[in-house]
């Protein structure tokens, strides 16, 4: 079953932003006034999502990888692409076709050299079919990417090649005008097909079965461990510019043991959630950073209940779901973060508008989809039911099991038990690692999921 089936009728709920505490930066020394690092620097930040797997084919969240993988680019001062394990590269005139050199001191964890073909092998191993991963799609555009990924072309079709040890040459359907920065990306980092072939599926579940590309290593982790240790990674061509001695991310779903650690000095970031938002705000450690993410409901049309999978396909259900929902309750009394109602389904700040700099958001407003109007979602439901022949009704709402979604979860729950009469909400929660399986596996009748824009 398709995911992008299962979307078909996602309901726009919020834009949200990551707000959290930091630490007051210690990274300089006073002593000399020379600026420089001082020694030994551990930074500890709790996080609250489980890292699932380090195999970039198939991890749902690249946002844990960033420290240990690095591509062809990756990401300099202020968010701008810079090159990576690149020397140079050069670009076709129609825009179609790329040929990079690499670093000739570019080196996996272990001192071995990372090669092009090591991301020949990486990147069609991600398209292949029978990898499952769940972003192959973000290949198309390079060429015969999407037929390879509906088993049209066979994987050595990909437009990607090796013409040299340490040139790799990429052909393009088309011109992608962000095509650099989509390369800065985790999921497009070489791999190392010796290591696939020694630990199979055990590739990638531990710290040890796994080498790495990018700046740091993973030392302490296994497979769903609730904490996770990065050293330094010795043979990474920039170490010199690599200052932290370790870094330490913790898995926790209690705001308020966080947000103690943190006041305590033993952690250096946590994110903020519910009241604790308000009484932190006015404090100089407190830092909110936009991130251009959808949370949305996603009806599953083919869910095996017939009585659900009928309503779902009733339009006036679906309306009557969407206007009994007011977004800014859902803010400010369920999740209470520093989030936005949204404008429609493109969240805000994703891109701009390339001749009139205007958020794209706002030119694709969908004001009457977004907005509550409580009489109406009693009228289309009112004709739903009919239409179903049912007075009752009750349907599943899955969610992650992460503090704000358990609380968007329940929000919702009530706002629409309290508007639709005759609904029943059961809320099913799951780990929050595992949303890419729960979505594709159809087994749901909505979900509560997002969107979130990689580049943006």
């Amino acid at each position: 079953m398709k995911l992008t089936r299962l979307k078909i009728g996602a309901l726009g709920l919020m834009t949200l932003a990551l707000t959290g505490c930091q630490a007051p930066k210690t990274s300089q020394s006073n002593t000399d006034n020379k600026g420089l690092m001082v020694h030994n620097q551990n930074v500890h930040i709790i996080e609250n999502t489980r890292l699932s797997t380090v195999d970039i084919s198939k991890v749902a969240s690249f946002r844990m990888l960033t420290s240990s993988t690095e591509g062809l680019f990756r990401l300099g001062k202020n968010g701008h692409v810079a090159l990576g394990l690149a020397e140079s590269y050069k670009v076709s005139h129609a825009g179609t076709q790329y040929v990079f050199k690499l670093r000739p001191n570019a080196r996996w964890s272990n001192g071995e050299p990372i090669n092009a073909q090591d991301f020949v092998y990486s990147w069609r191993r991600t398209v292949t079919p029978s990898t499952h991963s769940v972003n192959a799609n973000m290949f198309d555009g390079i060429k015969n990417a999407a037929a390879i990924r509906e088993k049209r072309l066979p994987a050595n079709q990909l437009g990607v090649k090796a013409t040299a040890k340490k040139t790799l040459k990429i052909t393009l359907d088309h011109p992608i005008y962000y095509f650099t920065r989509l390369l800065a990306y985790p999921l497009f980092a070489p791999q190392h097909q010796g290591m696939v072939a020694t630990y199979g599926k055990q590739y990638g579940q531990s710290a040890a079965h796994q080498l790495y590309s990018g700046p740091f290593k993973l030392v302490k982790w296994h497979h769903n461990a609730n904490s996770r240790t990065l050293e330094p990674n010795p043979y990474y061509w920039d170490r010199r510019h690599v200052y932290l001695h370790s870094l330490t991310f913790t898995c926790s779903k209690s705001p308020q043991q966080n947000l103690a650690q943190f006041r305590a000095g033993k952690v250096a970031e946590i994110q903020l959630i519910g009241d604790q938002i308000p009484k932190n705000e006015g404090d100089t450690d407190y830092v909110v950073r936009p991130f251009a993410l959808m949370r949305f409901i996603s009806y599953n049309f083919n869910t095996a209940d017939k009585t659900i999978r009928k309503l779902i396909h009733i339009r006036a259900a679906r309306l009557a779901i969407t206007h009994a929902i007011n977004r800014n309750d859902l803010i400010d009394h369920g999740i209470k973060t520093a989030s936005l109602a949204p404008r429609g389904f493109v969240p805000a700040g994703l891109t701009n508008n390339n001749r009139t700099n205007a958020d794209f958001a706002d030119q694709n407003k969908y004001p009457g989809f977004v907005r509550d109007n409580r009489p109406k979602a009693r009228q289309e439901w009112l004709q739903a039911k009919k239409i179903l022949g049912k007075k009752d009704v009750t349907i599943n709402l899955t969610t992650p099991n992460d503090p704000t979604s358990l609380a968007a979860a329940q929000n919702l729950q009530k706002q629409l038990q309290d508007t639709l009469p005759g609904l029943t909400v059961k809320v099913v929660s799951y780990q929050s690692d595992n949303t890419a399986n729960v979505g594709l596996s159809g087994h749901y009748q909505l979900l509560l999921t997002g969107w979130g824009g990689r580049l943006s």
